[in-house]
């Protein structure tokens, strides 16, 4: 089952619209005037008509992360965005939910910023060049400019604005490959916008979607259209929409074009229609914030360093590019031009402050994962979703199985057990889960422990054939830190005990084949254990090496992802080790088998390791080489219940545990989602604000992100019908991002991350 990675977002225009009647919760908790009282909660609603203008979601959410009120005639300024918070990611999904550290590493853009205004009296001019926004093929220059008279108020939520972007092949370009505008209108005693963008995918397909969205000033009543375009050759396919809408009610109509949307047509034949409440919706929250539940002060997590580097290796040997590193790992624009040793230049946070502190970087190949052991018995995973990876998923299609603890009395199976109930893929929108029509019971040796995975409780989930609980483990990594007296590497090193799933050393082609290959044959007896060190410094700092052949465990460097993904190797994503224990911990083991027996093993760890950046540990070092620490994300258990839902009805996840996670800034992971038909994942259940969790309830939650789903209300749409829209629906923009200049040349710190800002904004 899939968990919410929880991204960042600002109302799209439309939908604020509609959620204008929208509930939305601003209880008091504790005294008034603290963090939690006043942290503001955004509120947007989706239905399918809005999904021609999803592109606007993100922009917004994307420019939102700018802050470029903050810096008004201050100058160019950089700015560090969370492209993956604000757009969707294909891709594979197994390394996420494989990787203990997959969906967290941090992964920015780098965005130049200019924000004007010439007076008072004059409009607020934004300018913005984005060098290379996406991936591979598909990274593209963007120019944004935006025109401002006049901000949003209560009486026009929208304000006075004209925006304009563009794409681009390089920040050299003025030839735009496609672009878009969205603007207010200007009718006498209504409000709303207009939306068109038009882009050219390859030389034969085009695709265009629009919007005009007209309502009265006091925002009660109002008719929108949206539509979404494409165009291949002689072929044609378009989704579009219209509304109408009062205080109580929204009247949806769907048809392939404008001119068969049924208030058109004369013809309910050639559409579709529905009736929807416009106070009564279904929510699902995106971002949740945790505050001391004493004071309710916003809890803070110390994310990480900024810093700059020489990535281009010129005489002159200056910083010009940037990056960051935390708890999650290293983000950085050239990320192959680091090496261990290189010296990195922190960006201080205060610009007051001129002194210089760097770092030195440490990079390994892998990471060490440290693993303390938590119990859930078998009677509270019932209706949770495992993924279970093994070849005859492969055989069968699916990248892993899913899989399900199934009960004779609440499922009517033959046996109580685990069931293979689907499986996921990937395909060109990401991944999808396919069920079985009948569930396949996995069959288990007297002994045997089944390996799966679950986001829910935060990774690697066992079971031991005979036991009536599953194990899993709080996850942090091992950085090198840990050297003070007590801790694991007091004396700058340790050795770790494996005894099943024993990695061989270094890995080439060959030993990544099949499943068995990166492990040594496995052994009958504990005094056969096998010896791995650990240092901190040395010729494989940071790094798990096998004393048998004194191999670093790592990827062999010919090795590539495409190569082993092309070879048919399970491993493209990483490898990881068996469960590895300190000398005292083995010296309890009378068998092999009780590495697996929670009451002997507490406490264990694994290494990981892999060509992508979150199989791989990055530190930093200060000049008298202590590695620096971060916080690490909050973790804990969390059981839900119909009280704690924000709906009052936590179904079938009233009494269900999961592991959840906070980072900060709205971080919050570990709720399982829901795909729907139209494959969007939302949250498979809410949490009410005000809920207590943690340990000893220290901390309390409320939501900061929260989306509403209108419920249909059959028959109640009488007085509500479609007209042709008082601003046309555009068929073209009327302006564009050519004339904002040449990018800017900038070369302090980052001003903002991820919305953040850095640095006191100069006067």
């Amino acid at each position: 089952m899939k968990t919410l990675n929880n991204p960042v977002f600002i109302p799209t225009t439309l939908s604020l619209a509609i959620a204008l009647a929208a509930p939305c919760s601003f209880a008091d908790f504790n005294d008034a005037g603290t963090d939690y009282s006043t942290a503001p909660q955004h509120y947007r609603v989706w239905n399918e008509a809005l999904k021609p203008v999803d592109l606007v979601n993100s922009i917004l959410c994307f420019t939102g992360q700018l802050k470029a009120e903050e810096f008004i005639n201050k100058g160019p300024y950089l700015a560090l965005a969370d492209e993956g918070a604000c757009f969707e990611q294909d891709g594979d999904d197994s390394a996420s939910t494989q990787s203990a550290g997959a969906g967290n590493v941090p992964s920015y853009t780098k965005i130049i910023v200019n924000s004007t205004r010439a007076s008072a009296n004059d409009p607020l001019l934004v300018r913005v060049w984005i060098p290379g926004m996406g991936q591979g093929d598909e990274q593209q220059t963007i120019k944004f400019k935006s025109s401002i008279t006049k901000g949003a108020s209560i009486e026009n939520p929208f304000g006075i604005f004209t925006f304009n972007y563009n794409f681009y092949a390089s920040p050299d370009s003025n030839e735009a490959l496609g672009g878009g505008e969205i603007k207010t209108i200007e009718i006498p005693g209504k409000i709303g916008f207009t939306f068109y963008e038009k882009e050219a995918e390859d030389q034969d397909r085009i695709s265009e979607k629009g919007a005009s969205v007209v309502m009265s000033s006091d925002r009660t009543v109002g008719i929108a259209y949206t539509f979404n375009h494409q165009q291949q050759g002689v072929q044609e396919q378009g989704d579009y929409y219209g509304l109408s809408f009062n205080a109580s009610n929204v009247l949806t109509q769907k048809a392939e074009t404008y001119e068969l949307l049924p208030f058109n047509s004369n013809d309910s034949s050639t559409g579709s229609e529905a009736c929807l409440s416009r106070t009564d919706f279904n929510e699902s929250v995106w971002q949740y914030n945790l505050f001391d539940t004493d004071t309710g002060a916003k809890v803070a997590i110390k994310s990480g360093i900024s810093f700059k580097y020489d990535a281009d290796g010129d005489s002159e040997h200056t910083t010009e590019s940037y990056g960051q590193v935390g708890y999650w790992g290293l983000w950085a624009e050239h990320p192959e031009a680091l090496h261990t040793g290189d010296t990195i230049v922190a960006q201080n946070q205060n610009h007051n402050d001129t002194s210089v502190t760097t770092y030195s970087i440490v990079k390994a190949p892998g990471r060490l994962i440290k693993n303390t052991v938590q119990e859930l018995t078998l009677a509270n995973i019932n209706g949770l979703q495992f993924n279970y990876w093994s070849p005859d998923a492969q055989q069968s299609q699916f990248q892993n199985w899913i899989v399900e603890y199934l009960t004779v009395d609440d499922d009517g199976v033959s046996s109580d057990g685990f069931y293979k109930v689907g499986g996921s893929s990937n395909g060109e929108n990401g991944p999808t889960i396919s069920m079985l029509q009948n569930p396949v019971v996995i069959t288990l040796n007297a002994t045997e422990t089944l390996y799966m995975n679950s986001e829910q409780l935060g990774g690697p989930v066992k079971y031991t054939n005979g036991n009536n609980f599953v194990t899993f483990a709080k996850q942090e990594f091992i950085n090198g830190s840990e050297t003070d007296e007590g801790e694991l590497l007091a004396g700058g090193w340790v050795t770790l005990y494996c005894v099943d799933r024993c990695p061989i050393g270094t890995l080439g082609a060959a030993q990544l084949s099949n499943w068995n290959s990166p492990y040594s044959d496995p052994i009958s007896s504990v005094d056969d254990a096998m010896a791995f060190t650990f240092n901190v410094d040395g010729v494989n700092p940071l790094t798990l090496v096998r004393a048998s052949n004194s191999e670093p465990v790592r990827y062999a460097s010919d090795l590539t992802i495409e190569s082993l993904q092309m070879s048919g190797s399970p491993y493209s994503w990483g490898v990881r080790s068996g469960s590895l224990v300190t000398a005292d911990v083995l010296e309890t083991l009378s068998t092999p088998h009780d590495i697996y027996n929670p009451l002997k093993v507490t406490v264990f760890y694994e290494w990981e390791a892999g060509l992508n950046s979150f199989n791989q540990m990055v530190s930093v070092k200060d000049s008298t080489g202590k590695i620096q620490t971060f916080d690490k994300p909050l973790q804990f258990t969390y059981t839900h219940t119909d009280a704690k839902d924000r709906s009052g009805d936590a179904g079938m996840f009233d009494g269900k545990l999961v592991l959840l996670n906070y980072s900060g800034n709205g971080q919050f992971s570990g709720i399982p989602a829901t795909q729907d038909s139209d494959g969007r994942y939302t949250a498979a259940f809410t949490i009410a604000d005000g809920t207590l969790m943690g340990p000893d309830n220290k901390y309390v939650i409320k939501a900061q992100e929260i989306e509403g789903r209108m419920k249909p209300t059959n028959g109640q749409c009488g007085d509500l019908a479609l007209a042709e829209p008082l601003a046309p629906i555009p068929t073209a923009t009327t302006d564009n991002a050519n004339d904002i200049g040449e990018m800017p040349e900038v070369t302090g710190a980052p001003k903002v991350i991820a919305g953040e800002v850095q640095v006191p904004v100069p006067l």
